[in-house]
This record gives structure tokens, sequence and C-alpha cells, in this order.
């Protein structure tokens, strides 16, 4: 499990320092959203509202970015009906509020499709300073610094963007994905998040078996990388994580390379001198009209806890048509553990465009996931169960500035345990580029 994968990889690499933060370029952009949904059998739920600004401002050698998702959610009563709405910042989500407004509800006559699911954490806000010393050399802070070396299983879009999508076919997870801190505590008083991965217990959830891939070696921290761009394009960088202590210091590394301007290889050791450390490699070979990503993670690599290390390995196809929007893209992943008691989990899912004329397209996200089942389980029909979605959406161009878009999420989820829910949510985007 722990030879080095190399895969192969994409032109996407010759991005321009200045270009890796969250915004690829200097805007101001707003996306409004709203939704509601709830199980097949149960009354429809008016989730409320988020309302998520971005701006980017790159100003001589300095670049900064910044995020603030603000809600307006709707609180149910007991009996169903809309109590109130809570106003403020918030880090649920489109793609969070997907499985309900109410997260805990064991109430059968109640039911909502939060029931045993949980949802990668992520932040209200982000803010990042960049300062380009030269035009090799960066040093940045912030809180999602978004340095990637290579491709993972992703949402699709960001958590909150109209195209996001269910990560690694929706595997239940506890994850925390704010921040990529160093320690749970610290004398940070925002030292949120912790990157060592600890393994979901099968049972923990309805059906589980995530891995996170730290294809990012900078998100919340203080780091510095250095950039060539040439004949063979080179990137490598080490940042201090959030939480950075001297008596026991962690620092993540990531390094990529292009030898050529279709192949594109990186690495990450995040949390290095630290037995909770975590690998990552992928890969990314492409053509004009083919991608190919492969990646590998290796989690919490030398823990002295027995049975707490994590491997993932997937990949994904891009296929787009010449003079063309159309576009698909299959993937594939497979999650073990170091526990022989939990069997290996797996999902296979692809996304679809297909542009109808110059202001309409049609998108279409599919999954299918099973989970991992702990082999000490005493009742033998009990098994990791497994996870369906299928997303299919409109995009309508209003403007060159203001696009619209509208999803539909139908999720059929059977738990380990054999009970099944199904659930479906519907959403609403605007995204408007002041």
């Amino acid at each position: 499990m722990k030879k080095f994968v190399l895969g192969i990889a994409a032109a996407l690499f010759v991005g321009a320092a200045a270009s890796a933060q969250v915004l690829e370029r200097a805007q101001i952009k707003n996306t409004l959203w709203t939704g509601f949904g709830n199980p097949f059998d149960g009354d429809t739920m008016f989730y409320g509202f988020t309302d998520i600004f971005q701006a980017r401002f790159d100003q001589g050698k300095f670049t900064m970015d910044g995020m603030l998702n603000m809600g307006a959610l709707a609180n149910y009563e007991n009996g169903g009906d809309v109590d109130n709405f809570e106003i403020g910042t918030t880090n649920l989500n489109p793609l969070a509020l997907h499985y309900g407004r109410n997260t805990r509800n064991t109430n059968e006559e109640n039911y909502n499709n939060a029931v045993n699911s949980n949802n990668t954490i992520t932040d209200a806000f982000y803010l990042n300073f960049v300062y380009h010393i030269n035009r090799n050399f960066d040093f940045g802070m912030g809180t999602k610094l978004n340095w990637k070396v290579g491709p993972a299983p992703g949402y699709g879009d960001w958590v909150w963007g109209p195209n996001a999508h269910v990560r690694q076919g929706g595997f239940s997870t506890a994850y925390d994905d704010r921040s990529g801190s160093f320690a749970p505590s610290s004398t940070s008083s925002d030292c949120a998040g912790y990157y060592k991965f600890t393994v979901d217990r099968p049972g923990t959830a309805d059906v589980v078996g995530f891995i996170p891939y730290s294809n990012s070696y900078a998100r919340r921290g203080l780091g510095v990388r250095y950039v060539s761009k040439g004949k063979m394009n080179f990137e490598a960088g080490a940042v201090l994580p959030n939480g950075f202590n001297t008596d026991d210091p962690a620092v993540n590394f990531g390094v990529k390379f292009a030898p050529v301007n279709w192949v594109s290889i990186g690495a990450v050791m995040e949390g290095a001198f630290e037995d909770a450390a975590n690998f990552y490699a992928g890969s990314t070979i492409g053509a004009k009209n083919f991608v190919l990503d492969v990646y590998l993670a290796m989690d919490s690599l030398f823990t002295k806890e027995k049975d707490d290390e994590a491997y993932g390995i997937g990949g994904a196809i891009t296929f787009s048509l010449p003079n063309s929007k159309l576009s698909l893209r299959p993937e594939a992943g497979l999650n073990l553990f170091e526990n022989d008691d939990y069997t290996f989990a797996w999902y296979a899912g692809a996304a679809l465009i297909v542009p109808i004329n110059k202001d309409f397209q049609f998108n279409a996200y599919g999954s299918l996931a099973f989970g991992s089942k702990d082999k000490d389980w005493d009742d033998d029909d009990w098994n990791g169960g497994h996870i369906f979605t299928i997303r299919p959406s409109v995009k309508y161009k209003f403007s060159k500035k203001t696009d619209f878009d509208l999803n539909l999420n139908l999720e059929n989820r059977k738990a380990f345990d054999g009970k099944t829910r199904n659930a479906w949510s519907c959403g609403f985007y605007v995204s408007h580029i002041l």
C-alpha cells in the first residue's frame, strides 16, 4: 500500500502563480441560493437562503481575496411549521443543506434527510493575502490559500457553487475540512479544525468510507512557494499550518512539476515531523479533449494508535468534443483501512455537461457508493450500506455577468442496518459578477 504511486496528468499546471487563490482572477462575485426538500413521503421543507460574497483584488505585487457566507435559514417547530429564520454567518451551504435543516431528529414521523449522515465541515469565510516577491517567489498567509499540486476527488465546484455535488459518492464523514490546522487546541483562539484524520467507524453513520486527499499543502497557514515556468514547469513550497508549535512542530510540504506541457505530477506531505502526517500523490495527463487524473492518499501514516491508518486511490477521465463544451467525466475511487475488521469502501460517479445553445446548458451528476462494513458485527444481515445520488441541473446565462441555475438532488440511501431513506432537494442559484 505504501508504494509511491505515480500517474499521468494535466496542462492545467501552467496557471500563473497569482491565480492559485480561490477566485482565479480579480473580480467581485455574489452567489445567492434558496432551496427546499425533504424525504419522498414527507412534507416539503423550505431551507431558507444563503448568500456568498467573494472578492479578489490584485494590486502590484499583492493579491488579496476573501469570502463571507451569510444565511437566513429556517428553524422549524416540532409540528413541522417554520418557527423563525436565523440570520448570520454560517458554515452551512447549499450542498450541506441538501441533507436537511434539522441535523439529529430521530423521530420517524418528523424524519429528515440529515438523520445519521454527517457532512464535511467548511468555513463560513476565508481571507488570504499573498505577496508576490518576484516572478518566482510568493509569500502567503490566509485561511484558504488553496495551493494545490494535483487532482483529487472533488465537488465539481466549491460547496457553495451551482455545480457542487457530493464528494466520493456522498460517504458520511465527521472530517473537518475548514483549516488544515495542526492541533485541536492551541494558543490561537481561531485554531478551528485538525488535519489528523480519524477513521469513521462503520455504524457511526448510515454509510461511511470517506478518505481525505491532501492535494493542497496550503490552506489555513503561513507559507512560501517557488514557482518556475519554462520548458519544465516546477513548484515547491512549505507552509506552517495554523496552530504550529515550536515544541512539537509540523510542516506541510508540496511539490509539483510538468516535464512536458501535457503532464503534471505532484506530491504533498501534510504534517511532516508528526505521527499523524498525511501523504498525497497525484498526476494528470491531458490533451485538449482528453484528460486523465489519478491520485493516492495515505493518511495518519506514523501514528502509534492501532488501526488508525487509511488509504485511498482513485482516478477520473474527462472527455470533451472538439469545438464544443460537451463533456463527460467518469470517476471512481477505492478506500481501504488498516483495521482488518473494516472492509473497503468504493464509489463510482460521472458528471455530464451538455450545451443546448449559447444561453442554456444541461448538467448532470450521478454516483453510487458502497460503504465499509465491520466484520465483527453480530448481525449477518448488516453490511456497509450504499448511496445512490443523481443531480440534474439547468443553467441559463442571462448576461455576460449573470447566471441562473436550477438543480434537483435525488438520493437513495440504504444504511448499514438495512434502513432505507429516500430524499430530495431542489435549489435555485443566481450568480452575478459585479
